[in-house]
């Protein structure tokens, strides 16, 4: 694929380059969340401008990687190309071949890229985006997608600091939480849209906090329009708080009819043709054995997580909601990096706490899944390796302590 076809390059099955520039990341990584351990500790000592400051300079640091892991950004152009043209993202991309960055996006992927998955405001925000950089060149769209991203994963800081509950120390810690995490700032910098529907969420909530509960509870909702979790933080949002309960059904209803193309096109172009292939995961662990038992495993750890969230619920324990999301997490199949950072803004609830940190640690191992895709499809059993690896820090949630003797966050 020549330069021109992908101005970007994505690490796709290289064998032992991919595993060595993977390493690269991996270290980077590493020795960044050192730094970032220390901070979250002490937080306190900075202020939101300061963490801002920080966040801005590791983006620009992972914007000067000459390589990145994942073909997404491709797929986002296309589908705002797609819809630029008049044409619905939701159905196959085939048809529109012809065109240069839906063929580069096709090349990126392998085949022909797959149906959008994310909602209508997103595909509108991909298409003004690539409407407005076209005179500049595919490069340019790229890397506009890339900076909407980046930005919005800046603007979580403040957000952050804005909707979280405590006193000054414990909003800091939530807001370094989320935005100095260098696998954040990685998936960011990549161009991923979860930044931009966490900060959208996270404007709901400080709506919230502003005493404005049924409009910020259905503004939370409405980000399911870029990524559905804002729905669930929504129906949690109405489970805690009676005065938001009204907004959350609104927005809810209005996210759930606008998506319908999305809906309609995942049940008929995507689920007849899903397959089943768990990759660094609890399920990648005992997939090998058959699916039966990989979903089994995940069924059975998702209902004990669920249990000790219940009991910490009941408790009025602000780390329930951390144990919920950890129940979740053991159900997905293929954890890509960038689903961490929903992980971290439950983390960012209460972060000193063992689910916190369990959750933290999870969103450095989901980095793990980049390695089937950068290396190669890998053997059953190092695919299993691979699983136990990303899957490692659930065995804290046991082996700290028992779990009677936890105390409410």
């Amino acid at each position: 694929m020549t330069g021109a076809q992908a101005p970007l390059l994505v690490a796709t099955n290289w064998g032992v380059r991919g595993a060595v520039v993977l390493a690269v990341l991996f270290i980077a990584v590493a020795l960044i969340g050192f730094f970032y351990w220390r901070v979250v500790r002490r937080a306190n000592l900075l202020s939101p401008t300061r963490l801002a400051f920080a966040c801005a300079v590791a983006l620009a640091t992972a914007w000067g990687a000459p390589v990145l892991f994942s073909s997404d950004v491709y797929a986002y152009a296309a589908y705002g190309e797609i819809a630029r043209l008049g044409a619905n993202p939701y159905v196959s991309a085939a048809p529109y071949a012809f065109d240069a960055l839906v063929r580069a996006a096709d090349l990126q992927w392998g085949t022909t890229v797959p149906i959008c998955l994310y909602g209508p405001a997103f595909v509108a925000l991909a298409e003004a985006i690539i409407r407005l950089f076209a005179p500049f060149g595919m490069l340019a769209q790229l890397q506009a997608l890339r900076a909407v991203a980046s930005l919005a994963l800046l603007a979580c800081i403040p957000l952050a600091y804005a909707a979280y509950e405590g006193n000054r120390a414990m909003r800091l810690r939530a807001a370094a939480t989320i935005g100095l995490n260098p696998v954040a700032i990685w998936c960011a910098a990549e161009g991923h849209n979860d930044a931009i529907a966490l900060a959208w969420v996270l404007f709901g909530f400080v709506l919230v906090r502003s005493r404005r509960a049924a409009l910020g509870a259905a503004v939370v909702a409405l980000s399911a329009l870029v990524k559905p979790p804002g729905i669930v933080a929504a129906a949690a949002l109405g489970l805690c708080d009676r005065r938001a309960r009204i907004g959350a059904a609104i927005g809810a209803f209005a996210a759930v009819t606008l998506s319908l193309p999305l809906i309609v096109g995942a049940a008929t172009h995507l689920a007849p043709h899903g397959h089943y292939a768990p990759q660094a995961s609890l399920q990648a662990v005992f997939a090998p054995l058959s699916p039966i038992a990989a979903w089994a495993a995940a069924a059975v750890a998702c209902l004990l997580l669920g249990a000790r969230a219940i009991t910490l619920l009941r408790a009025a324990s602000d780390e329930a909601w951390i144990w919920l999301g950890l129940a979740v997490w053991v159900m997905i199949p293929n954890p890509y990096p960038w689903y961490g950072l929903w992980l971290l803004a439950l983390a960012a609830i209460a972060p000193q706490t063992r689910a916190g940190r369990v959750a933290t640690l999870l969103s450095f191992c989901a980095l793990l899944r980049y390695a089937p895709d950068a290396i190669g499809t890998p053997s059953a059993p190092v695919a299993a390796a691979l699983g136990m690896l990303a899957s490692l820090p659930l065995l804290a949630l046991v082996a700290w302590r028992p779990w009677y003797n936890d105390r409410p966050a």
